[in-house]
Formats: C-alpha cells, structure tokens, sequence
C-alpha cells in the first residue's frame, strides 16, 4: 500500500513518498495483527472444545453411577430376617473397577438397611483413624498406615496421639459429616469399655469412609482373610476387608469388593447374633452385590 501526503507550503505543494521499508512495516503490523487474531481465534476454540469434552465426561459417568447405584430392597430382606435393630447394612457403588473411587459421595449414593444410622459398638473399624491420620501426615500417618495392614492396637492407639487424642479425632470427624461416629477410648481397651467409655460408629458413616479410603488409594491395606472366619465370598469377587468383635456379641464387617462387573464398599454391623450368624449375613451381602453389580452391568 501506498501513502501520499499533500502538504501545501507557501502555495507550493509537496508530495512525500512513503519508501518500501515503511510500507514493508506498515504491511508487517497488519499481517501480524491477522495472525495473532486467527491464534486466538484456534486457542479459544480448542478450550471451548476441551470443556465440553470434560462436562461430556462428567455427564457420562454420573449416568453411569445412577445405572450402577445400588438398591437397598435386597439387602433390606436380608437383615430382617435376622434383626431390623440389631443388624445393619450400608453399601455403595465404587465404579467399574479399573481405577480408585472419587471422593465426592453423597447420601443418595447409598443403599441403607433400616437400622443405618444407628450407633453401633465400632469394633474392627479403624477407617476414622486412618484418614484423620491421613490429613495429618507425619508419623501419624506411619502409624495408621501400619494399623491398617495388621489392625494392630498399638498402631492404631499411636496414631491416635500423633493427631492430638480423642478430642481431635472427634473434632475431624464432626467437621467432615461423620455425625454417627465418636472415640471414647483407645483401641483394646477391655476396662475402659467395660467403664462405659465406648467408640461408636454406624454402617451409613463406615461405607462413606471406605470410598474415602478407597479413592484415597488405601484399600490394598485391608487384608483380612474374612473367608477364613466362615464368609463365603463369591466367585470371582476380590475383597479388601476387615472384621471386628467386641462388646454386645458384636461382630462387624467392612470390606471393598471388586468384580468383573464393578467395585462397592460394604460395611455390616450386627450385635447380639454371634460370630456364626454374622459370617452367615455377610456372605448373604456379599452375593446379593456381586448379583447387583452384575445385573447393573448387562
């Protein structure tokens, strides 16, 4: 392009001539300007693209999770006949199985026998401890850590020092919506039960710890051979699990399972019914969510 200028000076007229270089310059400026634009122009189509491929994604898996949700109704038919007080059963599905759960649950994601939110004694669960300890890190969480794996008192007792005793425990629980569950004393501790100083827990808190523990990558920690004990696992299904006993006859179960067909946290919780009945139960639970998840999946 070419820019003229007429300047009239004294009633003679002057035409100055813009050279190559600054009109070389001048069409630089424009062409540049044109490239910025079509570079902004692609980056912010391709962020558009790429947001809408992650809330595709998202959309997706919660249309999974809605089809793969399990149904209290079986599990409720199995509980009743043993105690609808007495025996309580909460389990939740965990995905297809290929990766750790997310930690974003919610209450509706839950199948909840009748007695759900009922206090039970807490015996076997050391998942309140853990992911306090988790939060913690440090030597609490070494501890936790090793209580996991062994379900060693001692570990457990000492990683509830290092997060600062009974009172911080609580504390963390209280602000994390685990309203069920409270420590009264240490782990193993007969007289201190015996004394009235209990901990407590409910089968609804204990599967929503198990997600966290899960997608916190943690469930290759629990490790107790619950078939051992007389829990008819069903074929095919891979569980992570611990058990406890304690006060009242109470036998509970708490377990991560996984198949073919999905993964589910499953917490049981029984007084009152024995070692016997309570291993009869959890091998009900166990087939009737190894049967919903692959009912879920066809």
């Amino acid at each position: 392009m070419v820019i003229v200028i007429v300047l009239v000076w004294q009633g003679v007229i002057s035409v100055p001539f813009l050279g190559d270089k600054q009109q070389s310059a001048t069409q630089s400026a424009t062409s540049s300007s044109s490239t910025d634009d079509t570079s902004s122009k692609a980056k912010t189509q391709t962020k558009k693209k790429t947001e809408a491929k992650k809330n595709s994604d998202a959309a997706t898996e919660a249309q999974k999770a809605q089809k793969n949700r399990l149904t209290a109704k079986s599990l409720s038919l199995i509980t009743d006949r043993y105690s609808s007080t007495d025996v309580s059963v909460s389990a939740m599905y965990l995905g297809d199985g290929s990766s750790a759960a997310s930690s974003n649950t919610s209450s509706a994601d839950i199948a909840n026998t009748s007695a759900s939110r009922t206090q039970f004694v807490s015996a076997g669960l050391y998942l309140p401890v853990y992911l306090v300890a988790q939060a913690n890190g440090g030597s609490a969480l070494a501890s936790a850590q090793d209580m996991m794996s062994t379900m060693s008192n001692d570990s457990a007792n000492q990683a509830i020092a290092d997060c600062g005793g009974f009172d911080a425990i609580n504390q963390w629980l209280a602000a994390h919506s685990y309203a069920d569950t409270t420590l009264g004393r240490n782990f193993g501790d007969v007289q201190a039960s015996n004394a009235g100083y209990e901990n407590y827990s409910s089968t609804f808190d204990a599967v929503r710890m198990l997600a966290a523990v899960d997608a916190a990558g943690a469930a290759n920690l629990m490790n107790v051979d619950i078939a051992a004990e007389g829990v008819t696992i069903p074929a095919g299904m891979t569980v992570h699990a611990h058990r406890g006993q304690g006060i009242k006859d109470t036998w509970n179960y708490f377990a991560i399972v996984s198949t073919s067909h999905g993964k589910a946290a499953v917490a049981l919780a029984t007084q009152n019914q024995g070692k016997e009945t309570a291993a009869q139960i959890m091998s009900d639970v166990l087939a009737d969510i190894d049967s919903q998840l692959a009912k879920a999946n066809e």
